[in-house]
């Protein structure tokens, strides 16, 4: 296993971060296969492009898997939408080198695997690889997660957890939550993950209502657990997730739920396991956070369904799968 640190050039350097690790972890993986004998190679990241395109020519090679934790080309699409550039020329030069680039990771490796549906169907959308040679393969919860029952009896709070920037969806869940705890005067948002960023965080909102904005600092897994426990909804209006283990988690603590339609998101059934809204349809997010909060019985039934449905995020049996998965594509490649 080799990390960034071990094969990106000039790392002192703070530009084409993208071309410096490309061409050091080719001279890596080119060390590496010299000297010793691989059945497969699995490669995490675009960085890798050069890399996989290179082995992708050798006739007698190691089976090349791109494994994803967040497909960059659906991220690229997504980040159009919510994140464009402003600047023509950097969009121009973006599109002729990484965007190319990060296509190539992908097209010249033999198999795939991700965290969720929705990357997968993207890149057989794109004709990269044929269906057998795809695998789903979800993460595991940690044990602090995992281990809760259900809990039904809940405080009047919203959660979110995530760094506070665009991807996360930070400008609908500031414009959603302000009218949120202006409707309930008695509910309290608390905020996880942002590394305690608090002043960058409230400046999103009314100061008439930081009081009801909790900020948290770095925390635990178990801390975080214990908090997400006493909230009643989970708000993630997420833009892009590979995953999105937050959600998840939230989930395993009894959160009745309020999501977008992408990474585990899109795979949850709505108005079951979770409330989905489209990605920009802030009333939406609105109304179902009210509901959540003000019919109890809606509540327990979609934090009981979402409870339930991640019981399967275990990472000893999903560890297990993927072994299996490997175990076929690699006997099967060296039949060709």
């Amino acid at each position: 296993m080799f990390e960034p640190k071990k094969y990106e050039h000039w790392q002192h350097f703070r530009k084409a971060k993208k071309f410096r690790q490309a061409w050091g972890a080719w001279s890596v993986v080119k060390q590496e296969i010299r000297a010793n004998q691989y059945n497969i190679i699995e490669f995490y990241g675009d960085e890798f492009w050069l890399a996989i395109w290179q082995l992708s020519k050798l006739p007698q090679r190691p089976l090349l898997v791109a494994h994803t934790n967040g497909l960059e080309l659906l991220y690229r699409h997504r980040s159009s939408s919510y994140n464009p550039y402003n600047n023509y020329l950097r969009d121009w030069f973006d599109k002729q080198t990484h965007a190319r680039f990060s296509l190539m990771a992908f097209a010249h490796a033999d198999a795939f695997v991700s965290l969720c549906e929705l990357d997968r169907k993207y890149v057989l959308n794109l004709g990269l690889y044929p269906a057998q040679r795809t695998a789903v393969v979800e993460p595991g919860l940690d044990e602090e997660y995992l281990s809760l029952p259900f809990i039904s009896q809940k405080q009047e709070r919203v959660a979110f957890i995530g760094t506070w920037i665009a991807r996360k969806g930070v400008k609908n869940l500031s414009t959603v939550m302000t009218r949120v705890l202006t409707q309930h005067p008695d509910l309290n948002f608390d905020i996880y993950g942002t590394g305690g960023a608090r002043d960058t965080v409230l400046a999103s909102f009314p100061a008439k209502l930081h009081t009801r904005i909790a900020v948290h600092p770095r925390l635990s897994n178990q801390e975080i657990a214990n908090g997400l426990a006493q909230a009643k909804v989970f708000f993630f209006p997420s833009q892009y997730e590979g995953f999105g283990i937050a959600l998840a988690e939230a989930m395993a603590c009894s959160c009745a739920v309020v999501t977008t339609p992408t990474g585990f998101g899109a795979e949850l059934k709505d108005e079951r396991e979770a409330l989905l809204c489209n990605f920009e349809d802030v009333e939406a997010m609105e109304r179902h956070i009210s509901r959540l909060l003000q019919d109890d019985d809606l509540r327990l039934k979609i934090a009981r369904q979402g409870w339930e449905r991640v019981r399967s995020l275990n990472w000893e049996s999903n560890i297990k799968k993927l072994a299996t998965i490997y175990s076929e594509w690699i006997a099967e490649h060296q039949t060709r």
